[in-house]
């Protein structure tokens, strides 16, 4: 009895191949720029530049490995498709990402949030170390604008909108990024991550309080190990909610340049956030007189304390420790002596018990001024009622 395999192989032999569809083929139609089909009422290009394709960082992929529900076609496929997954070879990031604040369902906000495309692009995907890519260190802060400088955002929700793009540029990152070129500069994801997104109120979000000294000390490392030995560095390792941050001194996306005027003449208005009583006593003084003034040379707190090693007074190396304190003022008063550092920047002249003599003299300076402007009332009153008395007689 003849077997039948030999037949079957030669059907197979003589049967005309049977092709899918090839990344030339998608081109033979997409490479047309007047290709558009309908949505919405709204025509939607469906044109794909062939030379951007193969010049991005999928160039080496045929269409069917996105579009996998291509992949068995052989001619013209139908005008909807599903919708692409990243996931596929990106399973980890796609993991990030729903997890974070973009992602449906996680997001405080009522609009479409953005997804792969949005910020890597569709058909023009580059690495992020090409400088034409969306996510290069240059082009960031306008990929991420598109959505947080957008009108939707910026009118229903200010916080998110605009105003975090505007004064981004303003401060120095943004100086230092878009007028100096330094790519090394921080941009959005250096501070709120790239995938893992969350809202700063979240524990999660590197731009929390609880993660934002160790967020900054990825580039300010330096300062950051020197707050951390300071009295603030040390409140705030021990839990106290007062304690200040990164952040609390020098603010979130409009950071201004410590040695800039605009700075240093509000210094005093950010330390006296947490130490008002403090700063109250300060502006009493000629320093503080004159820096309310806007002079900028004067000297105000981290002067005296320091910036971001400040320490106790009790602590030896503390610039307002007894021993340090010649040293300290003599920063701006050359010669100053032992005399000289008597001088009290903080004397309440309300505080009767630490202060009694400023007191009194405060209260004298009252009971003078107040004696005098009581009498001089008094005599220009008699004074008034004379010389109305002295026209009546003349007009009797």
């Amino acid at each position: 009895m003849r077997q039948p395999l030999p037949y079957f192989l030669l059907f197979l032999l003589l049967s005309p191949p049977v092709y899918a569809m090839t990344t030339t083929d998608c081109f033979d139609c997409h490479s047309d720029e007047s290709l558009v089909k309908t949505v919405g009422g709204s025509e939607l290009s469906l044109h794909i530049d062939e030379e951007v394709y193969t010049s991005s960082i999928h160039g080496n992929l045929d269409c069917t490995d996105c579009h996998s529900e291509l992949a068995d076609v052989e001619e013209e496929h139908e005008e909807e498709l599903e919708n692409t997954t990243c996931s596929d070879c990106h399973a980890d990031v796609e993991e990030q990402w729903l997890k974070s604040v973009h992602a449906p369902g996680n997001a405080m906000v009522d609009y479409d949030l953005p997804g792969c495309p949005d910020c890597h692009g569709k058909h023009d995907i580059l690495s992020g170390d090409d400088v034409r890519s969306r996510i290069f260190k240059l082009n960031i802060p306008a990929t991420c604008g598109e959505c947080h400088a957008s009108k939707e955002i910026t009118s229903r929700h200010p916080n998110l909108g605009s105003e975090v793009n505007s004064e981004y540029e303003e401060g120095i990152h943004g100086i230092v990024l878009f007028k100096s070129g330094m790519i090394f500069s921080a941009v959005c994801n250096d501070c709120h991550g790239s995938h893992s997104i969350f809202s700063a109120s979240d524990e999660r979000s590197s731009a929390n309080r609880s993660r934002i000294n160790d967020t900054c000390s990825s580039c300010h490392a330096g300062i950051v190990n020197v707050y951390i030995n300071s009295i603030h560095g040390k409140h705030f390792a021990a839990g106290s909610e007062e304690a200040p941050t990164c952040a609390s001194c020098h603010g979130t996306h409009r950071i201004d340049r410590a040695m800039d005027k605009g700075f240093l003449i509000t210094v005093t208005e950010r330390c006296s956030g947490c130490h008002k009583e403090k700063s109250d006593t300060f502006k009493n003084t000629y320093h503080g007189q004159v820096t309310g003034m806007g002079y900028s040379e004067a000297a105000q707190c981290p002067d005296c304390h320091g910036a971001h090693g400040i320490l106790p007074k009790e602590d030896p190396a503390s610039m307002i420790n007894p021993n340090n304190l010649q040293a300290t003022c003599g920063a701006c008063h050359p010669g100053a002596n032992s005399n000289f550092i008597k001088y009290l920047p903080h004397a309440d002249y309300h505080d009767k018990e630490n202060y009694p003599g400023l007191y009194y003299v405060y209260l004298a300076m009252v009971i003078l001024l107040a004696g005098v402007f009581i009498l001089f009332g008094i005599h220009t009153a008699l004074w008034l009622i004379r010389a109305q008395i002295e026209e009546r007689k003349k007009r009797g």
